[in-house]
């Protein structure tokens, strides 16, 4: 089993997964809802539309679709909106490793997505992976059930930094330091905050890395080690005083 994006030659096998997962899914959510959820995101057109709006993965063995799933980064809040798997392939981990290459798809940012109150089985698979309720929203229609929004935080790794500027070397440790944290997104690192203090001599850095090897690898990057090695006696003192892995799926 692979886990792969989608393109325009999987459309109609997209489509089949939908209409054969909603009737084994949602049969407590009545004919009607099913009827309207497969005309609504389901048909051709709602799939094409997907793979130009968002990142659509499907769980692939050879040449048969096994699932499928995608995710909305456009918001601060990327959304996972569907994530469905084949009656027959459920128990196999396509769920699982397609929920995971979807968060991987934001990385260090969290991830909503929903799922139908009474759907006990997904409420139970969700909270496995990390996901805790964030709000419950009404359903559009008299009789349909509600949907159930979770959010997972971010994952990946998050460290504090100290670091102490060389005496007689601030201006140069400060210019070292802008080198060194420009080389963060080559990492999937983010600097969240830099504090400075009133003399320029000790700096404190917020940083997230989507992983702990993004952490390790930026620690050995040539570039950061270049830096260092040119600056000499004027490099700064870094203290890392917390290191937090943050939930994986």
């Amino acid at each position: 089993m692979e886990i792969r994006k989608a393109g325009p030659a999987d459309v109609a096998a997209i489509v089949a997964i939908g209409h054969e997962t909603w009737p084994a899914t949602y049969g407590f959510a009545g004919p009607d809802y099913i009827a309207h959820g497969l005309a609504t995101w389901w048909t051709a057109e709602a799939i094409t539309r997907s793979l130009e709006t968002t990142t659509v993965l499907v769980a692939a063995d050879g040449d048969e679709l096994l699932g499928v799933g995608n995710i909305d980064l456009r918001a601060d809040v990327p959304v996972v909106w569907k994530l469905y798997v084949r009656p027959g392939a459920q128990g196999s981990g396509a769920g699982s490793a397609l929920l995971a290459a979807l968060v991987d798809e934001a990385p260090g940012r969290p991830v909503r997505l929903s799922y139908l109150a009474g759907n006990d089985r997904a409420a139970r698979f969700y909270a496995r992976h990390g996901f805790a309720e964030h709000h419950e929203e009404p359903a559009d229609r008299p009789g349909w059930p509600a949907q159930v929004w979770l959010e997972r935080p971010p994952s990946g790794l998050l460290l504090v930094a100290v670091v102490e500027m060389a005496a007689g070397h601030v201006a140069a440790g400060q210019r070292y330091e802008d080198a060194v944290l420009a080389l963060l997104g080559r990492h999937d690192g983010v600097l969240e905050r830099r504090t400075r203090s009133a003399d320029g001599a000790t700096e404190v850095h917020l940083i997230r890395f989507g992983s702990r090897a993004g952490y390790e690898s930026f620690m050995v990057d040539p570039d950061r080690l270049a830096h260092r090695a040119s600056i000499g006696e004027a490099a700064p003192t870094t203290r890392v005083i917390e290191v937090v892995d943050l939930p994986t799926a």
